[in-house]
């Protein structure tokens, strides 16, 4: 099989050994324009055993209706992408010598109104089969169309009404097995009988007529057409396919399965509240509804490599350790280094340092072991990702320290307090819930990154880290600080929380330039380029 043919959208694609790449992405040979189909879908290269099917993405391809993930394309199949009702794809491998490999993909267009599509060209002709070689022999005419009056009557094909008996498609009149034409000796395999019972007239020697209609065995009068059990059957499983949604992958697949508990959560957080007696029930329940949120925002900035089981197992270690820390060091710091009073910018840095520590942490153990054990380096942005996610843990422990307060205010409120201070109470929830691990997930995340890259690049391994620390534990004391001195917030708002923004966006959108601009400049190298190549994991 040393060429292969992709019929899509009613179009004709010829290959020549090689690989064929198709799916959502326009940097596919092929592109499949539905939201459902993967970017990267599949591939098709020929191999030792013929042309071969490989899925590529998530979403699923059907074949005969069964999820499917490499097969080899024997002839001629039919397949269907994301799901049983998707794209569908027809697949022909074509024998070696039955056709001249044409140089490069050759698309056929539908023809032009009036014109009549041909088979394609590798057809051998002969009785049965139309005269294929002529039609692509017209002038101006794309392989595999035949141009409008290029053959008589009836598409042209030999046996059609008032065309020569000849070679060409049998059981028209004139033609061999109809009116008219000489019939067949006997039925040939995988046709039906000419002119006998379940065939057409003239259907002899030539192409069965089509499922469910006249010619086909089963349609007609010895076979009456039960209609009531095709709308209870058909319609319905049509309308509604339940048994293909049930296999369908798509299931397995992150976001629609996040819409299920983002549907039912804010139901089951009314029936934990009326039966929790803890005012921290709701500032819990809510930071941790929002957490995932941010964490996919994050995500799709940050865009780090595709992680395995092992980032997985780092990010739990994170949220674990950032748990315990918490309690049992960062805030006994804060309690005994700041106190209460007045916060001056000296404690106000005192509990930068201690929380911004605190969050770098976890992350750097997790690196200088990786690094130490398994001899490993990960990519810069996948330590920003679990900056981000030590942050956001923080904020949601944060928050449960400050919520019960916020709706003590606004219980008061309703015994004599004002609406101004139940505003103030219902803000503070609000911006606790919502917007504190945000605050927390920003500054962590600069500084896991400044992590990573101390990690990769040893010369310069502690002056990153004190970069990496200080930049982060300045902007929240400086946040912490402008909130207790400045009877507004847009001081802070404007000119802390806009420069921590553009700081980590900024990271962001260049962490691999900057990487690689770290990579050539020997500053910051503990080894020369060629050394580092072959020493590396």
């Amino acid at each position: 099989m040393s060429e292969i043919h992709i019929t899509v959208n009613g179009g004709l694609y010829r290959y020549g050994p090689g690989v064929v790449r198709l799916g959502r992405s326009s940097e596919n040979d092929i592109v499949i324009n539905d939201p459902t189909v993967s970017r990267r879908h599949a591939q098709i290269s020929l191999e030792a055993d013929g042309w071969t099917w490989q899925n590529l993405g998530q979403a699923p391809t059907f074949l005969g209706g069964q999820p499917v993930a490499r097969f080899i394309i024997a002839d001629l199949v039919d397949v269907s992408l994301a799901s049983p009702q998707g794209p569908s794809i027809r697949l022909q491998a074509v024998p070696d010598g039955a056709q001249a490999i044409a140089a490069g993909p050759i698309r056929t267009e539908m023809a032009a109104p009036g014109a009549v599509a041909a088979p394609p060209a590798h057809t051998p002709t002969g009785p049965g089969f139309p005269a294929a070689a002529a039609a692509a022999a017209a002038p101006g005419v794309a392989p595999g169309v035949a141009p409008a009056g290029a053959f008589p009557a009836n598409a042209g094909f030999a046996g059609g009404p008032g065309a020569p008996a000849g070679p060409g498609y049998q059981g028209g009149p004139g033609g061999p097995g109809g009116p008219g034409g000489p019939q067949p000796g006997g039925p040939q395999p995988g046709f039906a009988p000419g002119g006998g019972p379940g065939g057409g007239p003239g259907a002899g020697a030539g192409y069965p007529a089509a499922p469910g209609m006249p010619g086909f065995p089963g349609f007609g009068p010895g076979a009456p057409l039960d209609a009531t059990r095709l709308e209870r059957g058909s319609f319905f499983e049509t309308m509604v396919p339940i048994k293909s949604w049930l296999h369908d992958k798509g299931w397995r697949q992150g976001l629609r399965l996040l819409m299920i508990p983002y549907a039912l959560l804010p139901l089951l957080f009314l029936q934990i509240f009326a039966m929790s007696k803890s005012l921290a029930t709701p500032g819990w329940a809510y930071s941790l509804y929002v957490a995932p949120l941010w964490l996919i925002a994050f995500w799709y900035l940050v865009r780090p490599p595709r992680w395995s089981k092992l980032e997985v197992w780092i990010a739990v270690g994170v949220v674990i350790w950032e748990y315990i820390w918490l309690h049992l060091v960062t805030i006994n710091i804060n309690d005994h280094l700041v106190g209460g009073g007045k916060l001056t910018f000296p404690k106000a840095l005192i509990v930068g340092f201690n929380e911004e520590t605190s969050k770098a942490i976890p992350v750097l153990i997790a690196a200088a072991l990786l690094l130490q054990l398994r001899k490993r380096k990960l990519d810069p942005r996948t330590w920003m990702i679990m900056g981000t996610i030590a942050g956001l843990t923080f904020g949601v422990i944060e928050q449960s320290i400050y919520t019960p307060q916020a709706l003590i205010t606004v219980a008061n409120a309703g015994r004599g307090g004002g609406v101004a201070q139940a505003d103030f109470g219902a803000l503070e929830f609000a911006f606790r819930v919502f917007v504190d691990g945000f605050q927390h997930a920003v500054w962590a995340g600069i500084s896991g990154f400044f992590v990573g890259m101390a990690i990769n690049y040893r010369r310069r391994r502690i002056p990153i880290l004190v970069l990496g620390i200080c930049i982060p534990a300045v902007l929240h004391a400086l946040n912490d600080y402008t909130l207790t001195v400045f009877s507004t917030v847009w001081v802070t708002v404007f000119f802390v929380q806009g420069l921590s923004l553009l700081l980590f966006l900024g990271y962001t959108l260049s962490a691999a330039d900057i990487e690689r601009r770290v990579r050539r400049n020997p500053a910051f190298r503990g080894q020369s380029i060629i050394m580092e190549r072959f020493s590396q994991p």
